[in-house]
């Protein structure tokens, strides 16, 4: 979505698009007016945002704004300017979709008015239409902070210019529309349409955000207690009987429709979609035969792999792979480094990966795609390694090579690994090399809203109240269903951890497992890591940050990635960067700028830092 520069008032908020005026007949069915809102919920969720879209291509892509992950080495400043500090005031991260807000607003006024239309319509119509709103505000609450709250639909007798409300006037409004859509919507819903569970789990997800930006994350912020009772509204126990097998969410598609644990998803249909039009497009590999002779000779592929676009890219890095926990050979829970396979694995596959064991987190193997992996239905395997087939020769892990070998190695086509990893979730894993991307039509089906998440809202929200034992039993709750590991190994592990400020055990250990379970989902490790920092930053009070601002340690410095030696016996890590340079983070991030054309000409006030 892109700001539009309006030359006068009448076209300026977009009142009334007559082009697209859709008639009365739409008002006196209710068919028609469902399909009307069904094209609200397709604008809505498929906002095409690099930083905060729901469920499009970029959900998974803009992870490379953290140091999950590296956009391709061909890459120039637009796909990660956004972690470098290149950003400007006069840079378009959009605005207020005043059209989508006059149709929401038109449903709104016309539903209600219906003589045609029986109550219970009515009721579920307008609840939808509520979320809706909510959903698309939210949006632009993360990136801007305050917003203009328009609440009707507008008329040229209205005053156009309409000022940014506060920070905590918009999430208020945001959290009043979700109150009112949990009222109205109902218990359950054909798939992809909203009911009370979805208002519920965005209420959990918008209350952690406005407690940081609002009361700048106190214990006693009563958004807290706002998410808390969302999650017990939405019926969230200990044991995780919500939660279904991780990779079957994000592998298959016909297992991501059958799991009870998405919320809220929305779907693409193979009538009209292809690998062009999945996040699938920006994180396969590329090979076509531009690779050495060795390996030719020991890492052949022997299908078509010559169609991916790489452009932009998101390479899981070693700082993600790393925050993968590892079960030890006594059954105790640690961190990677210090598990005893490292010393004792004969090869990197037994050292880091244990492939035939699977003794990391189960999410990992749902998540990342490693050195001598199967890929594209097992019809060819992968090697990342040093002059391996996908490993990209301009990355560090061919760095040296022609003084060493002689010649070039790795894959001279340079869409592949710049990290020595590639992005499996979210790649359906039936899928089968083709000449083109366009002939693999496909049903595609993403998350928008799910019980994990909302778990570890629950367990965020207690964490943040100083409740460290019932953050560690919402914590524990998907480490032991989606990560594998053993209900008393996971109570053993939590144990001794406590705190809840950066540094501190409990807490790191709960970035580390809100990262593993929602990386690629939303951006949320980014709009996490700003909530969390913003929470140390006092908030934002009077349009200024209430101390200097928290500097995120987490989106500073260069990326990690892995080289492997050609025989796959050792390993070690390099430093790397985007095509920018290395991530750089100052606390204006906190709040992105307003398009400086656009807010003059609006009359909104810009974000502090952005004068």
């Amino acid at each position: 979505m892109s700001l539009s520069i309006f030359s006068s008032c009448k076209d300026f908020l977009d009142t009334k698009p007559y082009d697209k005026i859709t008639g009365d007949q739409t008002w006196a069915s209710e068919n028609l007016s469902t399909a009307f809102i069904f094209q609200i919920y397709a604008d809505v969720l498929a906002n095409d945002s690099w930083l905060a879209s729901y469920a499009t291509p970029n959900s998974a892509r803009s992870e490379s704004v953290t140091k999950n992950a590296m956009t391709g080495t061909l890459n120039g400043a637009f796909w990660s300017k956004d972690r470098a500090e290149l950003m400007t005031k006069n840079d378009d991260y959009g605005w207020l979709n005043y059209n989508l807000l006059w149709r929401i607003h038109t449903a709104m006024k016309n539903i209600q008015a219906s003589a045609n239309f029986s109550q219970d319509y009515k009721k579920r119509s307008l609840g939808e239409l509520y979320f809706l709103r909510a959903t698309h505000y939210f949006v632009y609450a993360k990136l801007f902070g305050g917003l203009q709250i328009i609440d009707k639909e507008l008329s040229l007798e209205d005053n156009l210019q309409i000022p940014r409300a506060s920070i905590k006037e918009t999430y208020d409004f945001i959290i009043s529309d979700l109150e009112q859509a949990s009222k109205d919507l109902p218990a359950v819903s054909e798939r992809g349409r909203a009911n009370i569970k979805a208002a519920q789990a965005l209420m959990m997800r918008v209350g952690l955000q406005a407690a940081a930006y609002v009361d700048g994350g106190t214990p006693t912020s009563s958004y807290y207690d706002q998410v808390l009772l969302a999650g017990q509204a939405l019926g969230l126990d200990v044991s995780g009987s919500q939660l279904s097998p991780y990779a079957n969410m994000f592998r298959s598609y016909e297992t991501a429709v059958t799991a009870s644990e998405l919320i809220l998803t929305r779907e693409r249909n193979k009538t009209n979609t292809s690998l062009y039009d999945t996040p699938m497009q920006y994180q396969g590999l590329w090979a076509n035969g531009k690779f050495s002779d060795y390996a030719k000779q020991h890492f052949p592929i022997n299908v078509t792999m010559n169609f991916w676009g790489m452009d932009g890219g998101a390479w899981p890095t070693q700082d993600l792979v790393d925050d993968y926990l590892v079960e030890d050979v006594d059954g105790s829970i640690k961190y990677w480094e210090d598990a005893s396979y490292v010393a004792t694995g004969k090869n990197v596959d037994e050292k880091m990966y244990f492939s035939n064991t699977k003794k990391r987190d189960q999410r990992f193997y749902a998540t990342v795609l490693y050195d001598s992996c199967k890929y594209f239905n097992d019809q060819v395997r992968v090697f990342f390694r040093r002059d391996g087939n996908v490993s990209n020769a301009n990355s560090k892990i061919n760095e040296g090579s022609e003084q060493e070998y002689g010649y070039r190695a790795g894959n001279t086509e340079n869409y592949n690994s710049s990290t020595g990893y590639a992005m499996l979730k979210y790649f359906y894993t039936h899928v089968v090399s083709l000449p083109s991307p366009g002939d693999q039509k496909m049903d595609y089906l993403y998350s928008v809203l799910r019980y994990g998440e909302a778990y570890l809202n629950m367990a965020e929200a207690y964490l943040m109240k100083g409740d460290f034992e019932n953050a560690k039993k919402y914590m524990a709750t998907t480490m032991i269903k989606h990560g594998g590991f053993k209900p008393d190994r996971v109570v053993s592990y939590l144990a001794p951890l406590t705190g809840n400020n950066w540094n501190n055990s409990l807490f790191e250990a709960f970035k580390r497992e809100r990262n593993v379970e929602m990386v690629y989902e939303n951006n949320d490790y980014y709009w996490s890591l700003l909530r969390w920092g913003m929470r140390s930053s006092g908030g934002v009070k009077n349009g200024e940050y209430a101390n200097s601002g928290y500097v995120i340690p987490e989106l500073q410095g260069a990326l990690r990635g892995i080289r492997i030696s050609r025989d796959g016996k050792s390993y070690s890590f390099f430093q790397d960067n985007n095509a920018v340079g290395e991530a750089r983070f100052s606390p204006k991030r906190y709040l992105l700028p307003i398009r400086e054309s656009f807010r003059l000409q609006s009359g909104v006030e810009q974000n502090p830092g952005w004068e």
